[in-house]
């Protein structure tokens, strides 16, 4: 057996914060979390690698539920040499599971890239994959973003029921516009196989966020943006996101897709636990130099947003995620609620909070090792360490 004790940090299970502790692995999972005193203690605390991590942070590893790449990888390679290109980079960056995200394509094309990720399913070099989300084809042309208007498409749900035998049963997520007709046949299909629903790309009234409610979909899609907006008399998308306590958003921390006082009220309006911290990462993300693409179409990078080099629309940002979680600790949030909202908050949203996003005894072992500044010093997966640099080289 295969025994590692992480000594000397400051520990975020997830629920609580420990000073000087030391969380304890064996195999592939967490098996105690207790005080460096207690650990020496222990008549086996000599059957243990120890790694004093010299009073740093260790926390669960992140998890990225939105992410269509990085490091010059991304979903739209059709490539299972892509999907495991991104597995291996995320650790770096503080993650651990991810949820590779699918842009609406051609069929054959959007087929070709769910194979793509359930090929690696089981053979993740780094980051594990949750499962795949979806991020349409069943969304409005009126709130398309970058998302292009020739792939999306009304509801079908013997596409659906095609899409979800490719992916084996691995689409986790799905983002979907309530307004579409038939998408309450949709949702309570999705209900069934166990995916969740997330409302995004849509410009649906307040009515009909309502009735989407009521079928189901409870999470959404970077919130704000690609989505009917708030007004006095419609609260659209935005408003019934913030009326409706039991609904859970997306935010992407770069600080240009949502202004940090908005981020701010977001959090005061619906608690930490509600918001979910994304990259939303685009292929070139941490790619050394361009040129740069995404989804097919050449992007330039400007103040840290990838923008569509033909029209200048916003493609999506460059952030990594645990630069997300330390932008949120420079908006009067602590590092333990930060973490909270790129851990145990998406691992609960995808009903997978039994395998991950805490440090409680017998929860995979995904976990990191940071400073104040969340640059990542260790990255275990699953009890391996998948990446790390000497303490102190920030």
């Amino acid at each position: 057996m295969s025994r590692v004790c992480l000594y000397d940090g400051m520990v975020y299970t997830g629920i609580t914060k420990k000073e000087h502790s030391c969380v304890l692995i064996e195999d592939s999972i967490v098996s105690n979390v207790l005080s460096n005193r207690r650990f020496g203690a222990l008549p086996e605390a000599g059957s243990y690698q120890v790694i004093d991590v010299q009073g740093l942070g260790i926390s669960p590893g992140l998890i990225d539920s939105h992410i269509h790449g990085i490091g010059g990888y991304g979903t739209e390679d059709l490539s299972a040499a892509s999907i495991a290109g991104m597995s291996a980079a995320l650790p770096q960056f503080g993650v651990t599971s991810f949820c590779p995200t699918i842009y609406p394509m051609e069929q054959s094309e959007m087929d070709r890239a769910i194979r793509a990720v359930v090929d690696v399913i089981g053979k993740e070099p780094g980051a594990s994959i949750l499962g795949i989300h979806m991020e349409g084809p069943f969304i409005s042309k009126e709130k398309l973003g970058v998302q292009r208007s020739e792939f999306v498409r009304p509801v079908d749900n013997e596409l659906f029921e095609h899409l979800w035998k490719v992916s084996e049963g691995n689409i986790i997520s799905m983002t979907v516009a309530p307004e579409i007709k038939r998408m309450r046949e949709l949702a309570l299909n999705a209900a069934k196989k166990g995916i969740i629903l997330q409302v995004g790309h849509s410009n649906a009234t307040y009515e009909q966020m309502v009735e989407g409610i009521e079928a189901g979909i409870l999470h959404s899609t970077h919130f704000f943006n690609a989505m009917r907006s708030l007004h006095h008399r419609d609260p659209g998308v935005v408003g019934a996101i913030l009326i409706h306590p039991e609904l859970s958003c997306e935010v992407i921390p770069d600080g240009r897709h949502l202004h940090p006082a908005i981020i701010g009220f977001l959090i005061r309006e619906k608690g930490t636990s509600k918001v979910i911290l994304v990259s939303d990462g685009l292929k070139p993300t941490a790619q050394s130099r361009p040129p740069y693409f995404a989804n097919n179409e050449e992007v330039e990078l400007t103040d840290g947003v990838f923008y569509r080099k033909s029209d200048g629309t916003m493609a999506g940002s460059s952030l990594t995620l645990n630069e997300g979680v330390y932008n949120i600790t420079q908006n009067d949030i602590s590092m333990q609620e930060a973490l909270k909202m790129a851990t145990l908050n998406p691992a609960r949203t995808l009903e997978r909070d039994h395998l991950c996003g805490s440090l409680l005894p017998g929860r995979r072992a995904d976990l990191i090792v940071f400073d104040t500044q969340m640059n990542i010093y260790k990255t275990f997966a699953a009890g391996r360490e998948v990446y790390s640099r000497p303490f102190g080289n920030a």
